[in-house]
């Protein structure tokens, strides 16, 4: 059992090569994170390098702004769940890959919010790291958090995916282990597994084609015939 973990978040402290070598060790095949330097690179140790980026602002004007230069620099773009406006115009792009929820703020999920992600393939990212960082009744506010939303993710056929957001490379977790953190978050072993080992190859897949230049928009590429590819 593989995974791919799409949302790291490096400290200044810590470097990429750390987080390669802990990867590595854990079994996993590819990391994403801001500091990877092109859309998708491969190191030595076979782990697959994709650069993500979280698209923030105050207004949805600036954000939007930010989607048409950074798409094809980007192997995953995210946008956090903030106002309703901007989290309902992010769910509705396709160009948008995560909604990524932060159980310490008080924004809700909602329901119609996670329908219009499933019809445009949008993905709910659920990042293990304040579970890591918190105790007692507030460990126990951020899993009923957690499990509300994927509950209603699941619900309104929403797919979801998670993620370690780690700052340090002792954040990472193996495959197996992530899958049993969802299984805490309410999942199902079967939906879980398809959580952590599927859902992360297949975003990958399609994307490597969207920063093609052969992909114009969903169900339409440029097909180049043998005519074409000669030099005239």
């Amino acid at each position: 059992m593989s995974s791919i973990d799409l949302g790291v978040s490096m400290s200044d402290s810590t470097s990429l090569e750390s987080f390669i070598e802990m990867a590595s060790r854990l079994g996993l095949t590819g990391l994403a994170a801001r500091e990877v330097k092109g859309p998708l690179t491969e190191t030595v140790h076979g782990i697959s390098l994709l650069k993500r980026t979280d698209l923030k602002g105050r207004t949805l004007t600036s954000i939007k702004k930010q989607v048409s230069k950074m798409r094809p620099q980007s192997m995953i773009l995210a946008v956090p769940l903030t106002s309703v406006e901007i989290t309902n115009w992010a769910a509705g792009d396709n160009r948008i890959d995560i909604l990524t929820l932060d159980p310490t703020r008080s924004n809700r999920f909602r329901e119609s919010t996670a329908r219009l992600a499933a019809s445009t393939g949008t993905h709910l990212e659920i990042q293990f790291a304040p579970l890591l960082d918190s105790i007692g009744l507030t460990r126990s506010k951020i899993i009923k958090t957690y499990r509300e939303a994927v509950g209603i993710a699941k619900d309104s056929g929403m797919s979801v995916i998670l993620t370690s957001g780690a700052k340090h490379p002792l954040y990472l977790r193996s495959a197996m282990a992530m899958r049993h953190i969802g299984q805490l978050l309410g999942m199902d072993s079967k939906y879980a597994e398809a959580v952590v080992s599927r859902t992360p190859f297949e975003i990958l897949a399609q994307n490597k084609m969207k920063i093609s230049l052969k992909y114009v928009a969903d169900g339409i590429e440029i097909i180049v015939g043998e005519d074409d590819e000669e030099d005239p």
